[in-house]
């Protein structure tokens, strides 16, 4: 970006030198319109243009710390954006890995154990609700996760 701006400044620089000259502005007989800086032989056909000056050093100088100032506060700017946007990159990779250790401790919790069904008279069996309570913990954990995600990712 810098090196773009390298030939607006040597053309705001010039530009004073260029506009010193007199400009003439004559009109022939078939209406032909031309500029000059020299006055042509005929001087009731010429009208004379005044150009403004140029920005003055001090003008310029004052442009091109204005550009620096806005330069460097737009680099801290895009700066402070990479950070927020590897930060926020590392809270939804860490609620990512929550959610997908609450869904292998879901799975785990659901797996059956030896202590998870009683033996009752005549050979039937129930499950024991300690079975139910931590497969209930295990899957609001897993909603917490994945709430937590979303709302991490601003949906």
């Amino acid at each position: 970006m810098v090196k773009k701006l390298y030939p607006l400044v040597i053309v705001v620089l010039l530009l004073p030198w260029t506009l010193t000259a007199e400009v003439y502005r004559t009109v022939d007989e078939d209406g032909n319109v031309t500029y000059t800086d020299s006055p042509p032989a005929d001087p009731k056909k010429v009208e004379k243009i005044e150009i403004q000056p140029g920005p003055s050093k001090e003008s310029i100088s004052d442009t091109m710390e204005r550009n620096r100032a806005i330069r460097k506060a737009m680099e801290e700017a895009q700066e402070k954006r990479l950070e927020k946007s590897t930060a926020r990159k590392d809270r939804v990779a860490k609620a990512e890995q929550e959610v997908e250790e609450a869904e292998k401790q879901l799975a785990a919790m659901e797996e059956f154990g030896d202590d998870d069904r009683q033996q009752l008279q005549g050979g039937k069996s129930y499950i024991r609700p300690e079975y139910f309570e931590r497969v209930k913990k295990a899957q609001r954990e897993l909603d917490e996760a994945k709430k937590r995600l979303k709302k991490i990712r601003g949906y």
